[in-house]
């Protein structure tokens, strides 16, 4: 009996033992509560709550290592006290904890409670764990989520993340609902695919390793399809292979590339048209003066007098279509004036250009409905009736049979955008409509219409390919705009002219010739074409004045060292060799008050301006007629 109360106690030695060297071996701090109470610990106990020895420990409450307050807010000493009693009552107990160390500095701590029975009373065996490490991890991450999920949520391009296997969407940004027009919701239950109006493309590049930028056709809850850039990589994700898409809609940036690349095209046409205008006009300047001149020589029943008006009526015409091509060099040298739309329209309905019309469209009736009370603008009579001409004649030809073509005018106040405008100037304007019921253009050529040289009709009968390019850039230089509006019913032009509260003053009378004829005046003229200083001559010759020539401006500067003259008449453009600003400036510095007058084929340029500061007087476009020649030298030489 002896024997085996003596193996029993060793047993028990050797167990206690064993339990000792686990307790105080433990990587955790473990301790033994009773009554609340510190009895037991082992030596991480007293390193996690920096104490030197046990007795800094035992006898103590939990809470007396406890910050006041827990972080939910509740008392320590209440908080413990709840959570040892429930233990106690056979209820394990796990939970996070703030602890205290001896000095002060509080870690985050795991806390396990379990109830152990003894044969004299009930303790509780307490494990913590020191967590802080973990928290500053948890938190660390937490962080950089929110700052992630904030820059997810930043971002301007339409943001999703996408299962690469079913092509669920995983996750989108506010941009991506916006764009799209679903609720965030709606997206989540949606495969990538349904917002494609391109699916099994967009399948396939999803699946697509790698980074790329696709450029593909996407389309919105209300069906509105649109272009998109996107910009996508993939990688895993929670175990799964993901893919993440920055999906950017590129509709106003390819509609803004197009405005740009059209405005380079018309620049380089309206560079175009205005060098052969200069050119022509060069060469139309015998066929339109030359006439003049024999005209006022010829006897009235001279069988020449015909052929001559008729030659003197083609170049005036040819000069019409060089002064198209002017207006599209975006130089109209015409001066504005106050004016009325319904005058203009009630003109061109009396005019030769109308019957014209007429006998070529006889099943096309033109009619107008004009506001009587339609205000004035600033405006070239001679332009708009052409820009009005150039509309009536597309209308008219547009109509297959009989049908109507309908001129309208109205005041219009302005203040939203107009299509094809990014802004428009919030004003009243004056809207002169040109309709018809024809075919109508179709949408893929209504960018194009207004582009020089653009033309539908068949090649030799009828048109330029000039007449819409005038329209819109006489209304651009009007600082208007031009609205078109076309389906298979027909198509309307709607031109927006600025209004003006001015009146129009009276018209001016003919002036006769003999009041702008000269008294013998030297002129020198300065032209580096021959035969323009061969009609340039004959023309001063005629209204009484002394001409003189020379072929370049280093020749005119050459003369007038050693020569007086009245007045220059100057051209702008020489070649080669300086021009009509730069001889105009070497002419000054050897007589200072020289008097000019400008000439030239092309349109009044920034040179010409800058010749008017310098002293030069008024500038006559090629081909001149015998009265605007001689007002500018007439005015000039009274100055």
């Amino acid at each position: 009996m002896q024997a085996n109360d003596g193996r029993d106690a060793k047993a028990s030695s050797d167990q206690e033992s064993r339990y000792r060297t686990l307790f105080e071996a433990a990587n955790d701090s473990i301790f033994i509560l009773e009554n609340y109470r510190f009895k037991e610990c082992n030596q991480m106990t007293l390193k996690m709550f920096g104490c030197e020895s046990k007795s800094e420990i035992l006898g103590f409450y939990p809470w007396d290592f406890s910050p006041p307050i827990q972080p939910k807010g509740y008392p320590s000493h209440r908080e413990a006290r709840e959570m040892m009693d429930a233990a106690l009552r056979g209820k394990p107990q796990r939970f996070y904890w703030k602890h205290i160390q001896k000095n002060g500095r509080e870690f985050d701590a795991e806390v396990s409670l379990n109830r152990l029975a003894t044969e004299k009373t009930q303790v509780l065996q307490a494990i913590v764990r020191d967590i802080t490490e973990l928290k500053q991890a948890e938190a660390a991450l937490r962080e950089n989520e929110e700052k992630y999920r904030t820059l997810f949520e930043m971002e301007s391009d339409a943001l999703a993340l996408i299962d690469i296997e079913t092509g669920n969407m995983l996750e989108v940004n506010n941009a991506f609902v916006d764009l799209y027009g679903y609720s965030r919701d709606e997206i989540l239950r949606m495969k990538n695919t349904d917002f494609s109006a391109e699916p099994e493309k967009t399948q396939k590049v999803t699946r697509t390793k790698g980074s790329y930028v696709p450029v593909r056709y996407h389309q919105k809850k209300d069906g509105t399809v649109f272009q998109t850039e996107i910009t996508a990589s993939n990688f895993n994700y929670q175990g799964r292979d993901v893919h993440i898409a920055a999906i950017r809609d590129i509709t106003e940036r390819r509609r803004l590339e197009a405005q740009v690349i059209r405005s380079q095209k018309m620049e380089s046409l309206g560079l175009l048209a205005g060098g052969v205008a200069h050119d022509l006009n060069n060469i139309l300047s015998g066929i339109v003066s030359y006439p003049e001149l024999i005209l006022l020589d010829l006897p009235e029943d001279s069988k020449l007098r015909r052929p001559i008006e008729t030659m003197q009526e083609s170049g005036q015409r040819a000069a019409a279509i060089v002064e198209d091509l002017i207006t599209i060099a975006r130089g109209v040298a015409t001066p504005m004036e106050i004016l009325n739309l319904n005058a203009l329209v009630n003109t061109f309905l009396k005019s030769p250009e109308m019957n014209g019309l007429q006998q070529l469209h006889p099943t096309v009736s033109i009619n107008a409905n004009l506001d009587d009370s339609l205000f004035n603008i600033s405006g070239s009579s001679v332009h708009i009736s052409k820009v009005l001409m150039n509309l009536v004649s597309n209308a008219s030809e547009a109509i297959e049979g009989s049908g109507n073509v309908m001129i309208a005018t109205e005041n219009r106040y302005v203040d939203k955008p107009l299509k094809g405008y990014d802004d428009i100037h919030i004003d009243e304007y004056v809207v002169l409509t040109v309709s018809d019921h024809g075919l109508g253009i179709p949408s893929s050529e209504i960018e194009r219409i207004f582009e020089p040289f653009y033309t539908k009709k068949a090649m030799g009968r009828s048109g330029t390919g000039l007449g819409l390019a005038v329209v819109w850039n006489v209304v651009q230089d009007h600082e208007g705009y031009v609205n078109v509006n076309s389906d298979e019913n027909g198509t309307a032009f709607e031109l927006y002219f600025p209004i003006t509260r001015d009146e129009i003053p009276g018209k001016a009378l003919p002036i006769p010739i003999p009041d702008y004829k000269g008294n013998g005046e030297t002129i020198l003229v300065v032209d580096d074409v021959a035969s323009q200083r061969e009609i340039a001559c004959d023309v001063l010759e005629k209204l009484g004045y002394t001409p003189k020539e020379v072929s370049c401006g280093e020749e005119a500067v050459r003369y007038l060292k050693d020569h007086t003259v009245d007045l220059i008449l100057l051209d702008m453009i020489m070649a080669p060799g300086i021009n009509g600003r730069e001889t105009y400036e070497r002419i000054i510095e050897i007589h200072p008050k020289q008097k000019a007058v400008i000439v030239s084929g092309f349109s009044e340029t920034d040179e010409v301006k800058e010749t008017q500061k310098l002293g030069a007087g008024r500038y006559i476009k090629k081909p001149y007629t015998l009265e605007k020649i001689g007002l500018a030298i007439r005015d000039e030489l009274k100055k």
